[in-house]
């Protein structure tokens, strides 16, 4: 069966998501990599990727090294890595301070912060599809795995795709840093090929 979308979720650091992705990159071999962690970055050329390896510069929330694995493997494999996402994820300073810190939200900040999830989520949907008709072969997504739970908006609004997400011991999808060193990795593959 051959997938438009294969979506997979990232723990954003809690384990070392880039083993999985790489694994699932040199498989598909994609023309496209759609990316939450590079903002609204686009790199589709050697010259931005070259700019961005000059300028190690993502975001106030995002750092380089976090990243830095696979935007070399992109450039070393000729795949466009594109951000599919907002600068700083949309959030204001204040937001961005608290977050970085963990620090405890407001009730009107948390509200603030629900409605940027919304629009982040509409505009992953946007750039999912967008980029689906840019190819004829199948385009690998990165998202943090919260945005890829189940009944969440983009497998509510996706079709004909396989998700892979990380599991923990207990068969829960990993949402949270844990100590459990026994992850796995489940696919899923949308009921509406």
């Amino acid at each position: 069966m051959k997938f438009s979308s294969i979506l997979i979720g990232s723990t954003h650091g809690f384990i070392d998501d880039f083993l999985k992705q790489k694994e699932i990159i040199e498989l598909i071999k994609p023309e496209f990599i759609l990316c939450e962690k590079l903002e609204d970055l686009k790199l589709d050329s050697k010259e931005k990727f070259n700019g961005l390896f000059q300028s190690k510069k993502i975001s106030d929330m995002t750092s380089f090294e976090e990243i830095e694995k696979l935007v070399k493997l992109c450039f070393n494999k000729g795949i466009k890595l594109i951000g599919i996402d907002i600068k700083n994820f949309g959030f204001n300073n204040i937001l961005r301070k608290k977050i970085k810190n963990q620090e405890e939200l407001t009730k009107s900040e948390d509200e603030e912060l629900n409605k940027i999830i919304k629009s982040r989520e509409r505009l992953h949907l946007n750039k999912i599809l967008e980029y689906n008709k840019k190819t004829s072969r199948p385009i690998i997504i990165i998202l943090g795995s919260w945005h890829l739970r189940e009944k969440s908006f983009l497998r509510k609004k996706l079709k004909n795709y396989k998700l892979i997400l990380p599991y923990d011991k207990n068969n829960k999808p990993l949402f949270e840093p844990t100590n459990d060193k026994d992850i796995k990795y489940k696919e899923i593959i949308s009921n509406d090929s």
